[in-house]
C-alpha cells in the first residue's frame, strides 16, 4: 500500500522565493525614492569630508559614498517589501521590520566590501582610506543602522496611518450604507402608509359613482387596475427608475382626474436620456400630492400640473409646476416637503437639491435634483403624456 508523501521546500528555497516575489512587487516609484535617499545620504557624507578638508576630489569621493549608500537603501527596499508580506504571519508586527533594518545595514556593508574592489571607487580619496578595515566598519555600520532605522520607521508609521485612514473610510462607507438601508426602509414604510389611504379613497369614490354613473365607476376601476399593475410588482423595491415612476404617476393622476373631473389637468414629459435614470421609489407621488392635490382640496378651482424629467450637468432634474389658484402655502406643507428633502439628503448627501418656490398665477414650482445614475435597460419607453 503506497502512502502519499508530502514534500516541503527547504527554508532557504522558501526565503529566496519570498525575496524574488517581493522584488517583483516593488513599484517603480519606490525604486526612485530609494535611489534618491541613497544619493542624498552619499552626498551628505561627501560634504562632511569635503568641508573638513579631508578630500580635494569631490566627485570621486561622491561616487564612492553614493555607491556605498545606494546598496543598503536598495536592500532595505527589498527587505521592507518582504517584511510587508511576513507581517500578517507573525504575532509581532514590528519584528519583520527590525530584521529588515539589520539585514539591509549589514548586507549593504558586506556587499559594498565585496564589490568595491572591482570598481574605480575603491578609495574614497579622503582620510578614511588610511583607516584599518575594522575601524571603517565600526564607523559606517552604526550610521547604516541608524539611517535604515529612521527610513523604516517613517515607512512603517506612514503605512499604519494609511491603514487607519482606509479602515476609517470603510467604516464611514458602511455607516452610510446602513443609513441608506434605514432610509429605504422608511420609504417602504411610507409607501405602506400612503397606498392604503389612496386605495380606500379611490374605492370610496367608485362606490359613490356606482349609482349615479356606473360607466364612470367602471372606468375608474379600470384606471385603478392599471395603477396596481404598475405599483404591485415593485411594491418592496428599494430602487426604481424614471420610467417606472412616471408610469406610476400617470396611472395615479388618471385616477385623480376621474375623482376631480375637469378640475385636473396635467402633462408628463420625460426626456429620452432620462428614462433609464435611477430614482428613489415613492418620492414622486408624495410630491404630486403636495404640489397638486392640496391645491384641489382647497376647492377654489382647478389647475394644471406639469412634470418634467431631464438630465443636465450630470444630474437628474425633476420639475413639478402647478399653475392655478388656491394652493395652501402653510407651514404644514413646508414641513412635509422638508421631510422628503431630508430623505434625499440622507440618500445622496450634498449632491441632492430640492427647491420650492412660488410659480405663475399664484401657483407653485418644485425643482428636485439628484445624481444621475443609469439603472440599466428600461422596461419600456415613456412618451410625453398629457391630460
Amino acid at each position: 500500500m503506497n502512502s502519499a508523501r508530502t514534500f516541503s521546500l527547504p527554508p532557504i528555497v522558501r526565503s529566496l522565493s519570498l525575496v524574488s516575489h517581493a522584488w517583483r512587487r516593488i513599484p517603480i516609484a519606490l525604486f526612485a525614492i530609494a535611489l534618491a535617499l541613497g544619493f542624498a545620504w552619499g552626498l551628505a557624507n561627501t560634504f562632511g569630508w569635503w568641508l573638513g578638508g579631508s578630500t580635494d576630489r569631490f566627485l570621486h569621493t561622491l561616487a564612492h559614498f553614493v555607491y556605498e549608500a545606494e546598496l543598503p537603501m536598495l536592500l532595505l527596499l527589498l527587505a521592507i517589501t518582504a517584511a510587508d508580506a511576513l507581517v500578517g504571519r507573525t504575532g509581532n508586527p514590528l519584528a519583520p521590520y527590525a530584521i529588515a533594518v539589520v539585514a539591509a545595514a549589514v548586507g549593504g556593508e558586506l556587499l559594498f566590501t565585496a564589490t568595491v574592489q572591482t570598481l574605480d571607487v575603491a578609495s574614497c580619496e579622503c582620510s578614511m582610506d588610511e583607516w584599518r578595515p575594522g575601524q571603517r566598519v565600526a564607523n559606517m555600520l552604526p550610521d547604516s543602522l541608524l539611517i535604515c532605522g529612521f527610513v523604516t520607521a517613517g515607512y512603517y508609521f506612514r503605512q499604519r496611518g494609511l491603514e487607519r485612514i482606509a479602515r476609517l473610510r470603510a467604516a464611514q462607507l458602511e455607516r452610510a450604507r446602513l443609513a441608506r438601508q434605514t432610509l429605504e426602509s422608511r420609504l417602504q414604510a411610507m409607501q405602506a402608509c400612503i397606498e392604503p389611504e389612496f386605495l380606500f379613497d379611490t374605492l370610496a369614490a367608485v362606490e359613490r359613482r356606482c349609482d349615479a354613473d356606473p360607466g364612470d365607476a367602471g372606468r375608474m376601476l379600470d384606471d385603478l387596475i392599471v395603477y396596481l399593475r404598475a405599483a404591485l410588482p415593485h411594491l418592496r423595491d428599494t430602487t426604481s427608475t424614471v420610467a417606472k415612476e412616471s408610469e406610476l404617476a400617470l396611472a395615479y393622476l388618471n385616477i385623480q382626474k376621474r375623482r376631480f373631473a375637469d378640475r385636473v389637468r396635467f402633462d408628463i414629459a420625460v426626456a429620452t436620456e432620462a428614462q433609464d435614470a435611477a430614482m428613489p421609489p415613492m418620492i414622486l407621488l408624495p410630491l404630486i400630492d403636495h404640489v397638486f392635490l392640496r391645491g384641489l382640496d382647497a376647492e377654489t378651482g382647478g389647475g394644471r400640473l406639469r412634470i418634467g424629467f431631464q438630465i443636465a450637468d450630470g444630474k437628474l432634474q425633476v420639475s413639478l409646476a402647478f399653475t392655478g389658484a388656491g394652493f395652501p402655502h402653510g407651514s404644514e406643507h413646508q414641513a412635509e416637503v422638508a421631510g422628503i428633502r431630508h430623505r434625499l439628503t440622507a440618500l445622496y448627501g450634498a449632491t441632492a437639491r430640492m427647491e420650492l418656490r412660488a410659480g405663475d398665477r399664484d401657483g407653485i414650482q418644485l425643482i428636485m435634483e439628484i445624481p444621475h445614475e443609469p439603472a440599466g435597460p428600461s422596461q419600456g419607453r415613456i412618451p410625453e403624456r398629457a391630460a
